[in-house]
């Protein structure tokens, strides 16, 4: 057994895998909706239109989120990152050449197809494997970086497209990105016990051994079991509903506040101080997820959309009050990227991970794709983009009761 120690190999995985969310956050979290804008006002295309076709780049690269969950199984992660950021920088340097929507379809089907390669799949399952005692409040940290994008990448999207362009903009993403992509072939380890270490820096218990397991993922669970169970369902659709909030939260954000008579650079900006809070509040939720529980941090979080989401739209007709429950529901908006991962981590133990998250979380996006639709519909059709924030905050309401059902503790194989 390994029994070397060291706290910087270790912490530098939770450095990369803040990076990775970053990319998230720069692509398809809170940059995308200030993407469309500028590709918008480069073609000429309608932004509703734009928006709405991202949810068949959704649906297209959904094969690609199980896929890539298989890869990070057999092969590790180290291998998946690199390619899938290269990747991703091509697909960048597509976009900023391009000239209607099919350019913009075939973006959204790398950038989507994709980003399980680099953070959610690939970056969850290393820190589940050099973290799974405090996976909580690590992920709360790693997860931050899709937040810390709007007032870094973002806003420099905004700012330099119409100075110096958007093509050259995207060249200078896909430059940053590859070289993220590259770097991490020498950077991932893809467990502490390959490099002589200890998962969490302590020898694991043998409760712990049993639950968290080896480095290499088991299939003993089959898809079946997964979705047809009542926790298999319940983390779908309540998750996914979650997931829709999360994302759909953030890209509304900034044609939300032009609605509201703000510039795209100011609403950008608001944008930004709303990342700070989101900041703190994934790590918040991080904590109460390894103190709590994931159950419980869950269902705070949950409960947090409901009350944040509805109070926003009851309070449109405002100057500014509208922009306090908003911030309540979006000060924890990167925690359900890591309340997904720690929740399978917990029922399913260190060893399994890869595999299940392979399975479940591809229904839960399957769910999350209908995101872009539902806000170019519903702003479409109820001409304000209020309307779509107390969708977010109804469906949140569904979320909690589903999580609140569900069962969050550790299953061995042997129960099943």
């Amino acid at each position: 057994m390994a029994q070397k120690k060291s706290f910087l190999r270790g912490y530098s995985m939770v450095l990369h895998s803040f990076l990775m969310y970053w990319i998230y956050g720069t692509l398809i979290g809170g940059g995308l909706s200030v993407i469309v804008a500028q590709y918008c006002g480069m073609t000429g295309l309608d932004s509703n239109l734009v928006t709405s076709v991202n949810t068949v780049g959704g649906f297209l690269s959904v094969v690609m989120t199980f896929l890539i969950g298989r890869w990070v199984m057999t092969r590790g992660v180290r291998g998946i990152t690199a390619f899938s950021c290269v990747g991703t920088a091509v697909g960048l340097c597509i976009l900023g050449n391009g000239e209607g929507l099919g350019i913009y379809v075939l973006w959204s089907v790398i950038s989507q197809g994709l980003y399980n390669g680099y953070s959610f799949t690939a970056t969850n399952a290393l820190i589940a494997n050099w973290f799974p005692r405090k996976k909580g409040w690590v992920m709360g940290i790693t997860t931050a970086g899709m937040m810390a994008a709007s007032f870094t990448s973002v806003m420099f999207i905004s700012v330099f497209s119409p100075r110096i362009g958007f093509t050259n903009v995207c060249y200078i993403l896909a430059a940053v990105i590859a070289a993220l992509g590259l770097v991490s072939l020498k950077w991932i380890v893809d467990t502490p016990e390959q490099c002589g270490l200890l998962p969490d820096n302590l020898p694991l218990a043998e409760q712990e051994r049993q639950a968290f397991g080896g480095g290499t993922a088991r299939q003993d669970w089959t898809a079946r079991e997964l979705i047809l169970s009542r926790d298999g369902m319940c983390y779908i659709i309540g998750f996914g509903l979650l997931f829709i909030a999360t994302t759909g939260g953030i890209t509304a954000f900034v044609p939300y506040m032009v609605e509201r008579g703000y510039s795209q650079v100011d609403a950008v900006g608001l944008m930004s101080l709303t990342s700070l809070f989101s900041l703190i509040g994934s790590f918040v939720i991080g904590v109460l997820d390894t103190r709590l529980g994931t159950k419980t941090a869950s269902l705070i979080y949950a409960a947090l959309y409901v009350i944040g989401y509805c109070g926003a739209f009851a309070l449109t007709g405002t100057d500014k009050l509208f922009l306090l429950p908003l911030w309540l529901a979006m000060a924890s908006g990167g925690a359900n990227a890591n309340l997904m991962a720690s929740a399978l981590v917990s029922q399913y133990g260190r060893a399994n991970y890869a595999s299940v998250w392979s399975v479940l979380f591809t229904g839960a996006s399957l769910i999350r794709n209908l995101c872009y639709l539902l806000i170019g519909s519903i702003a479409a059709v109820s001409g304000t983009y209020a309307r779509v924030y107390l969708f977010w905050g109804i469906i949140s309401a569904f979320s909690f009761v589903l999580l609140a059902m569900s069962n969050f503790k550790y299953r061995p194989a042997s129960r099943r």
